[in-house]
């Protein structure tokens, strides 16, 4: 059982905790099992030497994903086919500060894919930067580094992201309309109402995982990003439901003669067309949202 001053620690500092960890790791999983870890960290120590708790808790949390993140890259690289993050879905979050924070700082899910590109260390510096508003002082101090070694980290951090000329904001009110327009173009089979509502360098990846089918390479440009859905679409019998995943209009489809899939989209920078289409279809990503 946990001492009330140690429940009180938990219930202020988790949804801090996990949105660090589900921005660092692209998964909720082991966002939330490295959030467990943490705490149990905690009680083996003793709180009252703590004195600034979520630095403490924070420090020992990067790191924890830090090393997470060396030993799944060398996994990931025997992955079948693309490896996507996992979609967060959006609910009402009153009474759940966990769910009310996500809600308010959302990471769009196209933010998530990039971040994969970047190496540990970077991905780190990125978030608690970025995301969190940490000043350099504080990051060097949690990850053991120099100020000046953390400035370049973000810089090149911030290089690679803004490289792939995507947007990585997010952008609910503009994808409604088009995602609702991709799903009756869909269930339309209307090909050339698909091809206006890509840009011509649209890219779609897919992530099956090795356990269900999936393009094993990304797919481009927007003619075969069409011919693709169009070819796989005919296999979605189930249902179709526009849902909130990482802040703005996704698709989630489910039903008896299909796999559970989500979908999630990126726009172009004129936020006219879609640009990125993510599909994940790998069952192990997938169960937190049905």
């Amino acid at each position: 059982m946990m001492s009330m001053q140690m429940e009180d620690v938990y219930l202020e500092y988790k949804p801090l905790l996990f949105s660090i960890a589900y921005r660092m790791l692209g998964t909720v999983s082991e966002a939330e099992d490295i959030v467990q870890e943490t705490f149990l960290t905690l009680a083996r120590d003793d709180i009252g030497d703590i004195h600034h708790m979520k630095s403490y808790l924070c420090k020992v949390l990067t790191n924890r994903c830090l090393d997470f993140l060396k030993s799944a890259r060398r996994k990931r690289e025997h992955y079948v086919g693309e490896w996507l993050p996992e979609p967060l879905p959006d609910v009402d979050g009153r009474g759940d500060p966990l769910r009310a924070l996500m809600q308010e700082e959302a990471i769009s899910y196209g933010l998530l894919v990039l971040m994969e590109n970047l190496s540990p260390s970077e991905r780190a510096v990125y978030v608690l930067r970025s995301a969190l508003g940490y000043e350099y002082r504080e990051i060097a101090q949690m990850l053991e580094r120099a100020e000046p070694a953390c400035r370049k980290l973000y810089s090149r951090a911030q290089q690679k992201i803004q490289a792939a000329q995507m947007r990585v904001d997010v952008q609910p009110e503009h994808a409604q309309r088009l995602v609702e327009q991709f799903v009756d173009a869909i269930q339309k089979e209307d090909a050339a109402a698909l091809i206006r509502l890509l840009s011509q360098d649209a890219v779609l990846i897919s992530d099956g995982g090795g356990k269900t089918r999936a393009a094993i390479r990304p797919i481009s440009p927007d003619k075969h990003v069409v011919a693709f859905l169009l070819g796989v679409s005919r296999n979605w019998s189930g249902i179709q439901q526009i849902c909130s995943l990482n802040g703005q209009p996704g698709i989630l489809m489910y039903g008896a003669e299909m796999r559970p899939t989500a979908i999630s989209f990126v726009l172009d920078e004129d936020l006219e067309r879609i640009k990125r289409i993510y599909i994940l279809l790998n069952p192990d990503k997938v169960k937190h949202l049905f």
